[in-house]
């Protein structure tokens, strides 16, 4: 099974379409509302685990995320610019909308740094470059706060995976690679469970 399984994830990380999917993965969850259903940060948190385990390049693989991370705010930023108020009245869910408003109190609050601050805030990751959109916000100043926050983003999220993977690999009878991607699976669950215990206690 080990044999197997390093083999699939060697024919599959070996491809340019493995790194086009992080890119995809990490874009997706930067976008306002896509962002809320795509568990972006989990999936960076198991490909951090996956080059750990010596199936992917990590610094390509950080790359690849970050890229991902400014282009989603890039986009959310033109949605909020182009549909911002039409986007908000015919398609933004109600049960969003506490959220988005929240999203505008925190920009008012903190102006520019909080396109910064929001990629690290799970539920309002999209939603602040939508609104400064929605509000003009000059984008020569999100390009510099989202760059970044993206460039940040994109190592510090796979760099815990990684991380978490190889202090794993220090301790005696954990070199297999199932036991490695099985941890790194859990690293993802446990940020999964943390984002979703505080986006319901906001």
């Amino acid at each position: 099974m080990d044999i197997w399984l390093e083999q699939l994830l060697t024919s599959v990380t070996a491809t340019l379409w493995y790194y086009l999917l992080i890119v995809a993965i990490a874009t997706a969850e930067g976008i306002a509302l896509v962002g809320l259903v795509v568990p972006g940060s989990v999936l960076c948190v198991t490909i951090g685990a996956i080059a750990a385990a010596g199936h992917a390049d990590f610094m390509l693989t950080c790359a690849c995320a970050a890229v991902g991370a400014f282009i989603g705010d890039l986009i959310s930023y033109v949605l909020g610019s182009r549909l911002g108020p039409r986007l908000v009245h015919s398609f933004f869910p109600q049960r969003h909308k506490p959220l988005l408003k929240r999203a505008q109190i925190f920009f008012a609050a903190h102006g520019g740094k909080s396109l910064f601050l929001a990629r690290f805030f799970g539920p309002l990751r999209g939603l602040v470059p939508f609104v400064a959109g929605s509000v003009h916000f000059p984008i020569h100043n999100l390009v510099g706060y989202s760059a970044i926050a993206a460039l940040l983003w994109g190592l510090s999220y796979p760099g815990l995976g990684y991380l978490g993977i190889r202090s794993w690999q220090q301790l005696p009878g954990l070199h297999s690679l199932e036991t490695l991607l099985s941890l790194g699976t859990l690293v993802g669950v446990v940020v999964l469970i943390i984002y979703f215990r505080h986006k319901k206690n906001r």
